[in-house]
Order: structure tokens, then sequence, then C-alpha cells
């Protein structure tokens, strides 16, 4: 039942794409369902989590999920970078260590020696599908959506134990996390959706959770405006994607959206280069990266 509906999931990304453009941005390809994209500016690398195998199962728990890792220029540096992950989405960088959504865990990864330090059970607490990390740099706190739950978890510390911080049908299946400040922003798929189709009754948009008082409200009185996948942040606004939309949209603080790009079906969770603006934007069921530079 899950590959069933997985696979249509699969066939809604494909069915959904925007019109092709004529001036396509490049694109580095060689993945196995690609999910997200994280800019180590340390290394100079982007790494780019492989869900794997044959056939689109985000969820499953079969050890052939890895990371891959990318030049600076985009170029295939080591096509199996960190082995050994179940379906690994969203992912973020704290000092030396890469934290890595998975089914039901979060991996730890010890960059210098690419090689997993640990793992974080998050089973224990009713994780149903972990998708995006947000780490506050202030308190080392490591915070992951779970999109089919309608919650965020939170990791003392960056190591826990884990806590359900925050759950409600407000989030929209929250997927994308960015912490800016005090807050939280929330890249929402859509509200109520369906397990088994992966679709939403309406389309979601970016909320925001306020850390403090786990308030939470749609950024800028933002409406519904597709199922958003990865969000980062450039200058005072906001880059977003939208899955089967296969868009690229910037967002205001005051919950204006601008359309950037379009033509990626799939577009999952961006990585950022903020010094020339680069964005990288993994293609889920298509097996590439695109990249492109962000006016």
């Amino acid at each position: 039942m899950r590959r069933t509906a997985l696979l249509a999931l699969l066939f809604v990304l494909a069915a959904t794409a925007a019109p092709a453009e004529a001036h396509a941005p490049p694109s580095t390809g060689g993945f196995e369902f690609p999910e997200s994209v994280w800019w180590d500016g340390e290394t100079g690398s982007f790494y780019v989590t492989n869900i794997g195998g044959t056939t689109l199962d985000p969820g499953g728990r079969e050890p052939d999920g890895y990371l891959s890792q990318l030049s600076g220029e985009g170029q295939m540096v080591a096509a199996k970078w960190v082995t050994g992950l179940r379906s690994p989405k969203g992912m973020r960088r704290v000092g030396d260590a890469l934290y890595v959504a998975d089914v039901g865990q979060v991996v730890v990864i010890d960059v210098a020696k690419a090689a997993i330090r640990s793992t974080i059970d998050l089973d224990a607490i009713g994780a149903q599908f972990p998708n995006d990390v947000a780490v506050d740099d202030k308190t080392g706190d490591v915070y992951v959506s779970d999109m089919l739950r309608n919650a965020i978890y939170r990791l003392p510390g960056g190591s826990g134990p884990p806590e359900v911080f925050v759950e409600s049908p407000d989030l929209e299946s929250p997927n994308g996390l960015y912490l800016d400040g005090g807050t939280l922003l929330v890249a929402g798929f859509g509200r109520d959706l369906d397990p088994a189709t992966f679709q939403p009754r309406e389309p979601g948009r970016v909320v925001v959770v306020d850390l403090a008082t786990k308030a939470i409200a749609p950024l800028g009185g933002m409406a519904p405006t597709g199922q958003l996948d990865g969000i980062e942040k450039l200058d005072d606004s906001y880059l977003v994607t939208d899955n089967p939309g296969g868009r690229l949209l910037r967002v205001g603080a005051n919950g204006s959206v601008t359309e950037l790009a379009r033509d990626m079906p799939g577009a999952a969770d961006l990585g950022l280069r903020t010094g020339d603006r680069v964005a990288a934007i993994p293609q889920l069921g298509e097996g590439v990266v695109r990249f492109m530079s962000v006016p």
C-alpha cells in the first residue's frame, strides 16, 4: 500500500510540472531520488541526500540511502560520500556535524571523517515522516519537521532526548524549516494532507512559529500558494520551492509571492550559497540538481 501511494506521488510530480522554459538552468545528474541540497562553506561543497533505490519510497527503511558530495562548481566529487542511511531528506550543519532527517531517526554525520557518528531515535516519540532540519546556533537545539504528523520535534542541545516541540494542523504539513532569530519559518506542503496520495485539501504557504510562545501564523498573512518544500533566506525575503509545481518562489516578509523560475518538476529542498546567490534545487523524480543564479 505504501509503495503504491508513493508511486502515485511520483506520477503527480511528473504530471503537474509547469511548461518548459526556453532557457533551462544547468544541471548535474547521476542521483537516485535527490531530496535535499546543503551548501557547506567550510569545505566548499554541496551535499545532496539521495533517498536511493530503484523506486521512489521516501518512507523506506532499507539502508540504501546516501549522501553525495559535489564541488562548488556542481561537479560530482563523491557519488556515495556517506552511505548506510534509510531515506534521507533535509539537513543542516552545526560545528563539525551534519544533522540529517531520516526515516524514524536523525543521523549525525562527522563531516571531516565522512562517516555516520550517531543516530537519534525518533520512533520512540511517534515520528511518522521526518523531513527537514533547522539549527539554533545560540542554543545548539535542533528542530525537525514531521510532514505527516503535523509536528516539529526538538533535540535540546543537538543530542536529545527528542521531544515534541509543537503539533498542530496549522503547521499545514510542515516540510522545509528555516530558523530566523526567534522564529521558525515553515514551508507548508498543504492543509489536511492525505497520507495515501500525498495530496492536501488546499495548498500550503509559509507559516511562522514563535519559539518563545509557540504561536503559529501565516507569514505576513500569506495566502495558500503551493505544495511548498524547501526554504532558505536571501536578503530580506525567503526562497521557497513548490514541489509538484516545479517552481522557485520568492516570498517577502509581507507574504508577497514572486515566481523566479519554473520547469523543475519535483523541486525539493533547495540549497543556497548566499555569497554569489547560487541556488541548487534537487528534482526528486528526475535524478538531477539544477543550479541557478538568483537575482
